[in-house]
């Protein structure tokens, strides 16, 4: 069974990267879609989507949790997932007066979505099959140090991205240009702080 652990969380780990590199580059970076209106409930999603990886994070990756803890965990990744289909539904709208999403932007949703789902079913399947009735321990061990400190960062990192996406609503933030930080910050050595 460790070698599910393990997958499950090198898969989670290759998950946060490439959300990151889809939320910062795609999202917020090059088509900023915290400023379009017609992204607005997309950007809800993505907000709400940070927030639940925090419990979820908890549940199914800080230790080993069974019985009410597991269901914990399938309550909140059947969450997570359901919001996740929710943007994909949305996405069409969202992104139609750009041109829809880009074959780059595709391709890292569709990886994004596989290293996730792999992961939670590698950390499920690692489960035995006492874990999942309620009269199970709620904690059946750790996953030892590292895997703790992993996930408290990850914990973290969902929490503070799901405050970004709730800041990013407050249109005078939104619309805060790369020119107006250089001016605050005096700073005259990035491209977009000499226009």
């Amino acid at each position: 069974m460790e070698h599910l652990l393990i997958l499950g969380f090198v898969f989670l780990n290759l998950f946060m990267i490439v959300s990151a590199v889809d939320l910062f580059y795609f999202h917020i970076w090059k088509y900023k879609l915290h400023t379009r209106p017609e992204s607005r409930y997309e950007h809800k999603l993505h907000m709400a989507f940070a927030f639940l990886m925090v419990p979820l994070a908890y549940f199914l990756y800080y230790q080993d949790f069974g019985g009410y803890g597991l269901w914990a965990a399938v309550f909140f990744v059947v969450a997570a997932l359901s919001t996740e289909m929710l943007d994909v539904l949305s996405e069409g709208d969202s992104r139609a007066s750009i041109g829809g999403l880009t074959t780059g932007e595709y391709s890292l949703h569709v990886a994004a979505t596989i290293l996730k789902v792999a992961s939670f079913a590698f950390m499920f399947a690692a489960k035995p099959v006492a874990a999942w009735s309620l009269d199970s321990p709620i904690s059946l061990g750790s996953y030892g140090t590292i895997a703790e400190a992993t996930v408290i960062q990850i914990m973290v990192g969902s929490f503070i991205v799901g405050l970004l996406h709730l800041a990013l609503m407050s249109k005078r933030l939104a619309n805060t240009g790369c020119a107006t930080v250089c001016s605050i910050l005096r700073c005259t050595r990035f491209r977009c702080c000499q226009n």
